[in-house]
């Protein structure tokens, strides 16, 4: 079995019975994180995607469409700020986890409206003292691959493609899965900003 069926499965049933969930334990708005993502990849000069499906793309607005799944323990998770923003505004989702083995954080937004061929992604950031395994990152789009990356200590990195979307009346449903089967006594950090459904050149 893929070690992503199940959280999309049980994130997409979710999603489709319970459209007016919200994730209560998480804050409603952005709180300061002293931590920044490491420096790296990062494209100073992107910009958000103009023709963007998803609604509050990248957090500013705090957690609303967004429902979050996670397995493992985790520290701390949820919308937050630094003062070096995130990838192009000031807020981002971040979670840390102080576990050494599985554990997967995934994000999900449902009721789309996309049609056709259309990219889709997120950019991501990752943190793993020691250099201790891997953060695993995929995201999806009605259960189809955009992208996916395996990051170590690194700055804002682009994941997606393109797939057709297959939503249908009901719309389409994107989640950006992230999972980690070791890390250090330290644990592990990663950053998820402006995820996008529209241009393939997003």
């Amino acid at each position: 079995m893929e070690l992503t069926t199940l959280p999309l499965l049980l994130l997409w049933t979710l999603l489709t019975s319970l459209p007016l969930i919200s994730a209560l334990a998480l804050p409603p708005t952005a709180l300061d994180l002293t931590s920044s993502p490491p420096p790296g990849l990062t494209n100073p000069t992107s910009k958000r995607c103009t023709n963007n499906a998803l609604q509050n793309p990248g957090f500013e607005a705090g957690i609303d469409p967004w429902l979050p799944m996670v397995s493992g323990s985790w520290a701390t998770r949820g919308v937050y700020t630094a003062a070096g923003g995130g990838h192009s505004g000031a807020n981002f989702y971040y979670g840390y986890s102080n576990s050494t083995i599985d554990t997967t954080l995934t994000i999900g937004q449902s009721g789309i409206k996309a049609s056709g061929r259309v990219g889709c992604g997120a950019w991501v950031a990752s943190r793993r003292p020691g250099n201790v395994g891997s953060t695993r990152v995929e995201v999806f789009l009605d259960g189809q691959s955009c992208g996916l990356a395996y990051l170590g200590t690194t700055g804002w990195t682009r994941v997606g493609g393109s797939v057709d979307a297959q939503g249908g009346e009901l719309g389409s449903t994107i989640a950006v899965t992230v999972f980690s089967d070791e890390a250090s006594e330290e644990g592990w950090s990663v950053w998820v900003d402006d995820v996008w459904v529209g241009s393939e050149s997003c």
